[in-house]
This record gives C-alpha cells, structure tokens and sequence, in this order.
C-alpha cells in the first residue's frame, strides 16, 4: 500500500498504569486477566479519537476484557493463516512499552473491509493492550489487496498510550507482495521494518515478526 495510506486523510482518500484486561480467542478466559478493574483502559481509552464521524480509528471501541493477544479470524473463514507477533518499544528503540493500545483491521480475501450489515472496517478487527513486555499477538487470515487496485495488502494499525494521543502506525505489509513500491518500503512512523517476511511452519500457518517504537 502506498505508503501516504498509513496516514488519516490518505486512508480516507482510498477508501472514500502498568497492567491490562484479558482478550481471549472465541470463548474469552478470564484467568488470563492482568487487572481486576478497568481504571487504566479507561485511563488509556481517553486518548482515543472520540470523533464518531472519523471513521479510521477505533481504540474508543476497546472491550474491557482487551489483552496482549487476539484473534481477528474464526476457524471457519477462508484463507491463509497467520500470527504476527511483536514488541512495542518506547522512543528508544529499547524500553518496552506496556499498555500500550493497539486497534487493527484489514480486508477479507476478496479485499473488502465491511459488507452490508458489518462493521466499516468488516470482521477483522480487533484490539490488544501489551503486556509488561511490551508484547502483542494475533492471529487472523492473510488479507487480500483492493480489488482492482495495484495496492499492496495490508493490515491498518493504531497505537494509544497514557501519554499519546491514537495515531496510526506504519501499517503492516507483505514481503512477495507483487505491489509493493520503494515507498511502501520506507519506514515513516513506527521504526522497524512494516514489510514481513512471513514463515510457514510445519502446520501451515504463517507467521511474522512486526515490532514497533513509539514517536512520543
């Protein structure tokens, strides 16, 4: 995807504290939960975008039961399966950054976000908060490109902090993806490299590696 995408206005163009909660594949476990209130994800929540009419953020939405995995895809949708894993760091490059708020969503394999009935931004979609070490993971189907459009496929990220406003983030790319540019290669906000070189494993799912560091 071009890279202008990752901001708001381009996005809109082309589409015309120190704990967390529990998010849990299908049936959510509250064993799993890093904190028994919800004082810091509303705390965290505050610096979401609220302006309903803006369509492109979504850390607002966050469920109480939020953790540092999710799972934005049912056994039962078609597609390639992957898992992208990473760490969130602070401004350094090197502090990790817990509670950190992360929403995404990305395509479906015909390369649509919401169908009528649906969510804008479809079934694949969903929202973590890293856990003390700065780590996040999710698992879903490898999204497909527009359809008739020489746009990279892609997974949209935002990123919320107690001291930063929602904002978006580089957004995660395909290494083999026949549209990729040399502008999608460059890394604008977010450090790192936002192009993966995904991995199948021995039970056929694909996995990646995206971390990512704080501006602010």
């Amino acid at each position: 995807m071009e890279r202008s995408i990752e901001s708001r206005r381009d996005f809109l163009r082309h589409a015309s504290i120190a704990f967390a909660l529990p998010l849990v594949f299908g049936c959510r476990d509250n064993s799993s939960a890093q904190v028994k209130d919800d004082t810091l994800l509303a705390a965290i929540k505050r610096n979401a975008n609220q302006d309903s009419r803006d369509s492109y953020w979504g850390a607002r939405s966050a469920p109480a039961d939020v953790s540092w995995k999710t799972k934005l895809a049912t056994d039962a949708d078609k597609g390639e399966r992957i898992v992208i894993s990473g760490t969130i760091y602070k401004s350094d490059g090197k502090t990790v950054a817990a509670n950190t708020l992360i929403y995404l969503y990305h395509t479906d394999v015909h390369g649509i976000y919401g169908r009528e009935g649906q969510h804008r931004h479809g079934r694949h979609r969903g929202w973590m908060l890293t856990d003390e070490r700065g780590r996040y993971e999710f698992e879903s189907i490898l999204p497909a490109s527009y359809p008739d459009s020489t746009i990279a496929k892609h997974i949209h990220m935002t990123l919320t902090t107690l001291e930063m406003k929602e904002e978006s983030v580089d957004s995660i790319l395909f290494e083999g993806d026949k549209f990729l540019t040399t502008r999608d290669r460059s890394i604008n906000r977010g450090g790192f490299d936002p192009v993966l070189k995904m991995v199948k494993g021995n039970d056929e799912v694909m996995r990646g590696t995206r971390d990512i560091r704080l501006w602010v």
